[in-house]
């Protein structure tokens, strides 16, 4: 029998090997290599800058908390939704006119548990902010796991950039969905970064990423990137790809179903409104260029770890190195194709609201850059730092005030608290002026909120279409302001049986004057104006405190004049009376006279 030889070893050696592997085995855990997710050697100020961030921007979003009128869209359809009514903005009317299906469950369920939706979504909003932030210091401690760091020789630079984001903070409340968009994007990234060789992992990845889909239609393109990712990375790629790919089918799918089924189109009225069929680099470019001159330092963080991905410090062991490559290839992809996409579209009239979602990568690839380019030395990392952060804090806006800069505005200088709870307070006035009344109303921009509180059962957004399916889908005759090209025509108003537009002015009546005639009525301290008289409706809200004109008393004074009226007079004072009244109201009475004097047939 073979045995093969073993080395000689001396007794004392072997005495001497037994007592130092008795001695390891009963090392402490505080005394074993660091395997956690935290680097050894900075934990408590590291904890330390992460928590002092987040308070920062929780309470910079506490400060500049308001709610974007666009929001009320959105609190609308929820509350339908609550109210039996279904998923819609008017009773009876069946379009998507929201683009973030799953925030507007959301509000829909805070509005059913008995909370204000404003308050919810500003509560929900500044969660998913400091979640975000939260996560962005867990992931920069999570790369350098088990590795041995000096005190502040590394920083959770991304969280850092993150919370003193002005825009960030401001669209971290607005009662839109940006925040938690922002978040499910992040989250779908960490896992996207732990699915190679990991199917169970890959398909959690996936159920986040179609959950950000589900946030927002273009979130979608997330998904493409990390699939695209997945398949260049991943050891088993096919199965990988696989677990990664089903549950996000399965949820697309059936999202898509429902829509075909219950709006009867798979993509949103928004995207015909807005016309996102139509490239636009030329303004999106513009878009993308007046944030980044604010946020310029966001920008070069991305250049900089272009140049730090040529360089691979001695200092870095391979696995590291592969974090890393890893980390900075996935950030950019969803940055650089995220960003794209926004130029194509023409960027947005909100400044900085749509590339709100890339800042999270963008933070990361800027935190990659330093940790690769500045030498790990404590007193130049944290005036690397601070420079940054100042940098981000402290650059002035490419404009002043509201902006108006090629259509593009600060949207948080126009909903200050003062304006908000005059929105509110006259929303439920007028909720009391149109309760139980089939009223049908026309808004403007800024009037969702109106639309909202008074709970009218039909109101026709008029600025942009967003919640009618027929003035989104009018061809695109020119560009302008991104969002707001496609304008309410007046006879569509008329034969839609709209009775108030909800505002008034010079400019609105030498538009409707080619069309109706001129009658406005007052609604506490807002003149509004008729665009089709409805006797019943009219009687009850001057019965309810409204200042209503004696249209009718109008009319019958010009019937006795009539004989002595040019036929040319009477002609046009008939052609706009017809669709105002005479249409939908049966008074023979008083068109007949009209109808005799122009040899028309009797009625």
């Amino acid at each position: 029998m073979l045995r093969y030889a073993r080395p000689w070893v001396s007794r004392a050696s072997r005495w001497r090997f037994r007592n130092v592997h008795a001695s390891l085995a009963t090392v402490p855990p505080s005394a074993e290599p660091t395997t956690a997710s935290s680097p050894s050697g900075n934990r408590w100020p590291f904890i330390a800058i992460a928590v002092v961030a987040v308070l920062w921007a929780v309470a910079q979003s506490l400060r500049l908390a308001w709610a974007s009128d666009d929001a009320f869209i959105s609190f609308r359809y929820a509350d339908n939704l609550v109210r039996g009514h279904g998923l819609i903005f008017n009773v009876g009317e069946r379009v998507e006119g929201y683009s973030n299906f799953l925030w507007t469950l959301w509000c829909a369920a805070g509005i059913a548990l008995g909370f204000d939706p404003v308050r919810w979504t500003m509560g929900w909003g500044i969660a998913c902010y400091a979640a975000t932030l939260g996560l962005l210091a867990w992931f920069t401690a999570h790369r350098h796991r088990g590795e041995t760091v000096g005190a502040l020789s590394l920083l959770p630079l991304a969280a850092m950039v993150e919370a003193v984001h002005r825009d960030r903070a401001i669209f971290a409340t607005s009662g839109l969905e940006t925040s938690m968009f922002t978040l499910l994007a992040l989250v779908g990234y960490l896992l996207t970064l732990e699915a190679p060789g990991r199917p169970r992992r890959a398909a959690v990845a996936g159920t986040v990423l179609a959950l950000v889909a589900l946030s927002r239609p273009d979130g979608v393109l997330f998904a493409g990137v990390a699939f695209v990712w997945l398949a260049l990375m991943s050891p088993r790629r096919s199965r990988d790809l696989l677990a990664f790919a089903a549950p996000l089918a399965v949820v697309l799918a059936g999202y898509a179903a429902w829509k075909l089924t219950y709006y009867g189109d798979l993509l949103p009225n928004t995207y015909y409104a807005k016309s996102a069929n139509r490239p636009w680099f030329e303004q999106g470019a513009f878009y993308a260029g007046l944030y980044f001159r604010k946020y310029w330092v966001l920008g070069i963080g991305g250049v900089a770890c272009a140049i730090a991905a040529f360089r691979s410090p001695a200092e870095q062991g391979p696995e590291a190195a592969t974090r890393w490559r890893r980390a900075a290839g996935l950030a950019a992809g969803f940055a650089i194709v995220y960003t794209l996409y926004v130029m194509r579209v023409g960027g947005d009239f909100m400044f900085a609201r749509l590339l709100i979602p890339v800042t999270p990568f963008l933070g990361i690839l800027l935190e990659l850059a330093v940790e690769r380019l500045v030498p790990p030395r404590v007193a130049l990392r944290l005036v690397v730092a601070v420079l940054l952060v100042a940098g981000v804090a402290f650059s002035k806006y490419p404009f002043k005030g509201q902006g108006w800069v090629r259509g593009i505005v600060n949207e948080w200088e126009f909903y200050n608290p003062r304006m908000q709870a005059r929105g509110r307070a006259f929303g439920e006035r007028l909720n009391h002026y149109f309760a139980g009344l089939p009223v049908h109303i026309g808004i403007c921009g800024g009037q969702a909120v109106l639309a909202y509180y008074s709970r009218v059962p039909v109101a026709i957004e008029t600025a942009t279409g967003l919640t009618d399916s027929t003035i989104a889908h009018q061809p695109l005759a020119h560009r302008g302001r991104i969002g707001h090209e496609k304008k309410t025509p007046i006879p569509y108003l008329i034969a839609r049986g709209t009775h108030l537009w909800m505002y008034s002015g010079p400019a609105l009546s030498d538009t409707l004057f080619h069309y109706i005639p001129i009658v406005p009525i007052q609604l506490d301290s807002l003149a509004v104006m008729v665009i089709t008289w409805d006797p019943p409706v009219m009687a009850a809200l001057e019965a309810r405190g409204a200042k209503v004109p004696d249209f009718l008393g109008a009319l019958d004074q010009f019937i006795a004049r009539m004989p002595a009226a040019k036929d040319a007079e009477v002609r046009h004072v008939y052609e706009r009376l017809r669709p105002f009244y005479f249409a939908r109201v049966h008074d023979p009475a008083r068109e007949t006279p009209f109808r005799r004097r122009l040899g028309l047939p009797p009625v």
